[in-house]
């Protein structure tokens, strides 16, 4: 999952376990690890025991295993080359509980000082939320597995310290939503379209993109109160609207090598050319109120 990626995407994650009482036909059990993979695909990469350097895949027999050392403990079983079981890997003050079912991890726990993750998936999703160290809702979300859709994307929310949803992140529309502390939308960008809006939940502006032109719209009072866009000819247009309704139409166009400034008003009569100099050139004519 964007900025804004999923929790569940930490750093590597590699577990070495010594086992206790099992011999590896001249294999020193010092090299033998139980390989998760970074928990980017924690929940799409086989789980498998390698050497210490992943150099090479080591075979075990069919049956139980217990292992445990200062870095991890582990209760597995093997059965037909396929790893199922529990395993808790311990690095510095961070601690996961994983559960693998067929050399797949099904779930996993992490811990710290600051934090709390529990993930888990099914056939289709793998899910997440994250906590504090007051155990206090900061994540949650989802992600695909299914190859056939949406395959790696999903969808995460963050959350304020009151509760309320500060962001919204869907990377299967490529949509990003952020709020304000009371829940209000702030602000959201996706496709080919921005949006912002006011504390009070008006909308203040809006830029997007209909039949190959690119329009950018203010609004007062959750009225549209600006038009822009540049027309087929490559002039740039400002419509001005009261109430939401046409007042008044302005065009900067070339006319005879000069730049105008034409002024329609609402019943497309022209009322004003004035050259462009006289305008203030390159300064901002209008000021929505926010």
């Amino acid at each position: 999952m964007k900025e804004n990626k999923l929790p569940m995407k930490k750093a590597m994650l590699n577990l070495f376990i010594l086992t206790s009482g099992v011999v590896f036909s001249q294999q020193s059990t010092e090299n033998i690890m139980i390989h998760t993979g970074n928990t980017d695909n924690a929940f799409f990469n086989k789980v498998k025991i390698t050497d210490k350097e992943e150099t090479k895949s080591i075979q075990l027999k069919d049956g139980h295993y217990t292992f445990q050392n200062q870095d991890q403990k582990a209760d597995i079983s093997i059965k037909n080359t396929l790893i199922s079981g529990h395993v808790t890997a311990l690095r510095d003050k961070e601690k996961t509980d994983f559960t693998i079912v067929n050399s797949y991890i099904t779930a996993y726990d992490i811990f710290t000082d600051d934090i709390i993750i529990n993930a888990y998936r099914d056939a289709q999703k793998a899910y997440f939320k994250k906590y504090d160290s007051n155990k206090v809702l900061k994540a949650d979300g989802w992600m695909s597995l299914d190859k056939n859709k949406h395959y790696g994307k999903g969808v995460s929310k963050n959350y304020f310290e009151n509760g309320k949803v500060s962001r919204i992140s869907d990377e299967v529309t490529e949509t990003y939503t952020d709020f304000y502390p009371d829940g209000n939308k702030k602000q959201k960008i996706g496709g080919n379209v921005f949006e912002s809006y006011n504390e009070n939940g008006t909308l203040n502006n809006k830029q997007y993109t209909k039949n190959n032109i690119r329009y950018n719209d203010y609004y007062q009072n959750g009225k549209l109160y600006t038009h822009a866009y540049q027309n087929k000819e490559g002039n740039e247009v400002t419509e001005y609207y009261k109430n939401g309704i046409l007042d008044k139409k302005e065009t900067v166009k070339i006319i005879n090598g000069e730049k105008r400034l034409l002024t329609h008003n609402k019943a497309g009569k022209l009322i004003s050319n004035i050259p462009y100099s006289q305008t203030a050139a390159g300064e901002i004519k209008y000021a929505p109120e926010r």
